[in-house]
């Protein structure tokens, strides 16, 4: 049986980048982080309407048969949960388990063997000390390869 999959949302199947230059007219690092959020957080549903990064669908196809764990960061305030939870049902699919934290407890969800695909490079050491592998997350095809190296 194959260890529990769990995939980061934005960077990695929703294109975060995107929405944000859609309200804000800037790309994310090109503001200072609390004016980004200020922003993010007045749109009536930011995360819910965010569209599939550009290779999205490729490795959701890949994925989706090991049945993953939607596994994603929030920002502060209570805003952005449920937005999260809409685009999953809408895009993946009203069955697909969806936990959100704040990203720096990601690793609370880690176990021995279980595998997190994640953009943000921050996220490895944590997982990794809990036993977990991690994949950085940078295309489809790449993460595709390393998950099927690791036997999926």
């Amino acid at each position: 049986m194959a260890p529990p999959l769990f995939l980061d949302l934005d960077g990695v199947l929703a294109d975060f980048d995107r929405g944000v230059v859609a309200v804000t007219g800037k790309r994310p690092e090109q503001l200072p982080m609390k004016e980004m959020w200020q922003a993010l957080s007045r749109h009536s549903d930011f995360f819910g309407t965010l569209d599939f990064m550009h290779d999205a669908q490729e490795l959701w196809n890949f994925c989706a048969p090991h049945r993953p764990t939607i596994l994603t960061g929030l920002p502060l305030g209570s805003w952005a949960p449920d937005q999260k939870k809409r685009w999953v049902a809408r895009m993946l699919g009203a069955e697909v388990p969806v936990i959100t934290c704040m990203a720096r407890d990601k690793a609370r969800y880690a176990s021995p063997g279980a595998i997190l695909v994640d953009d943000r490079e921050k996220a490895r050491d944590p997982w990794e000390a809990a036993g977990g592998r991690f994949i950085l997350h940078r295309d489809a095809a790449a993460s595709i390869a390393e998950l099927a190296r690791l036997g999926f």
